[in-house]
């Protein structure tokens, strides 16, 4: 057959086990299909006859199109194949059957804005390149021989930044798995702020958590290991809870949580809650301030007084006339 070729063209294929390649060379009448220079069918007016029969099940030739394919590929089907029409004309082409690509995933190592960063992993096969890109420019790329061990590419991502992509691929197929950096930034929590006041009676206390609102933000009232109550709103720039107690020795916690971190702040109610007029931890700083101040007031008025009456007895003695002793004269 080689002797009556008119002319050839080499071509490579690229496709996927369990998938169907067709030949893009046509037989319309009369031809031949050969594999390493080995016959796999033979069409003779129009009609296909299969020569290996281990192709039997799998190979077809479309009438109307005159193209062989090739259904269910393994990766022993690799290799050259050649095609012969009536006209003497042969086309050889390189067909590579390579192992499907697995969809690449994507994990956080570090979630705390500014210094996000993510993890790209992926099975590895032959071939295959993992890589990291934006906006149409690759980043950065990894690959490895040692197919037993998973491939992984790290990543610093930018808040505020255009989408990533993490792209596996070899050379019949690319799978992309798409990073958007505010679903792995997050801020760090702030501390929230508990206040009191008292309620009727003096017995009670209402407590009111606040902390300042993010993203995927929590609030939560928390006492020895049990969930009081929570709540989150993405539309609020505070978020608040409040939280009604009696007076008793248990430790009531608030804490705002978000997926990356956690702050809680305590408050003990025998603290304050129980005193009659005097719930609120504030009030009672401020009462003891006061009367600090009027203590001092006194002490300082008192000393006061003393120096100016100390100073009045003294004046009062320089001033007083002096009494003249009384002397009895006898006359001789």
């Amino acid at each position: 057959m080689c002797g009556v070729c008119v002319s050839s063209q080499s071509n490579v294929l690229n496709s996927i086990v369990g998938e169907t390649v067709t030949l893009p060379a046509a037989v319309k009448d009369t031809g031949f299909l050969l594999k390493a220079g080995s016959g796999i069918a033979t069409v003779v007016s129009h009609s296909c006859q299969i020569t290996n029969y281990s192709y039997s099940a799998r190979l077809r030739w479309d009438p109307s199109s005159g193209l062989f394919s090739l259904r269910g590929l393994r990766t022993e089907d690799s290799g050259d194949y050649t095609v012969q029409d009536s006209g003497a004309n042969l086309k050889t082409f390189h067909l590579d059957v390579w192992d499907p690509v697995s969809r690449p995933q994507v994990s956080s190592r570090s979630r705390v804005k500014p210094s996000c960063s993510v993890l790209c992993s992926v099975e590895n096969g032959r071939e295959l390149t993992l890589s990291w890109h934006r906006e149409g420019q690759i980043l950065s790329y990894n690959s490895s021989s040692n197919l037993s061990t998973p491939l992984s590419l790290p990543l610093e991502i930018e808040e505020n930044s255009a989408p990533y992509s993490c792209v596996a691929e070899n050379p019949a197929r690319k799978e992309i798995f798409l990073v958007n950096p505010e679903e792995y930034c997050y801020e760090s929590v702030w501390k929230p702020h508990i206040k009191t006041s008292a309620a009727q009676g003096g017995r009670s206390c209402s407590l009111q958590c606040s902390v300042q609102n993010g993203r995927e933000l929590t609030l939560s009232w928390r006492t020895e290991g049990e969930t009081l109550s929570h709540t989150r709103d993405p539309n609020l720039s505070t978020l608040s809870l409040t939280l009604e107690i009696e007076a008793s020795n248990s430790t009531y916690t608030c804490v705002a949580t978000n997926p990356v971190s956690e702050e809680r702040t305590a408050f003990l109610p025998t603290q304050v809650c129980g005193q009659e007029g005097h719930c609120s931890h504030d009030a009672v700083l401020y009462v003891m301030f006061v009367l600090r101040l009027v203590e001092f007031a006194l002490v300082t008025l008192a000393v006061f007084l003393l120096l100016r009456l100390h100073r009045q007895g003294r004046i009062l003695a320089v001033h007083s006339p002096r009494r003249r002793s009384c002397e009895t004269v006898t006359e001789l």
